[in-house]
């Protein structure tokens, strides 16, 4: 038995357009860091660090490019890039 996580946060059912990156999606239940008992003790400080990196875009980058194909992590607990290259352009 496996759980699929990448599967579930792409439930069309609970996720409107589950495919497209929504900083402002709510309400936002994905299943990233898990439920109750389980629940990721890392979960508040990766998503301090994503705030963080977010920001720093943000507010230093105007414009990115993609400069070759991404590459999909190949797995069945994650889904995601582990690859994408880009030029950032200086705000």
């Amino acid at each position: 038995m496996t759980v699929w996580n990448a599967s579930a946060n792409f439930d069309e059912r609970v996720f409107d357009a589950p495919e497209r990156l929504r900083l402002d999606r709510t309400p936002d239940k994905h299943c990233t860091f898990a439920y109750g008992p389980h629940f990721c003790l890392g979960a508040y400080l990766a998503r301090t660090e994503i705030e963080a990196v977010l920001e720093g875009l943000r507010d230093r980058v105007a414009d990115m490019e993609q400069t070759g194909p991404s590459r999909p992590v190949y797995s069945n607990f994650l889904n995601g890039l582990c690859a994408l290259p880009l030029a950032l352009k200086p705000a």
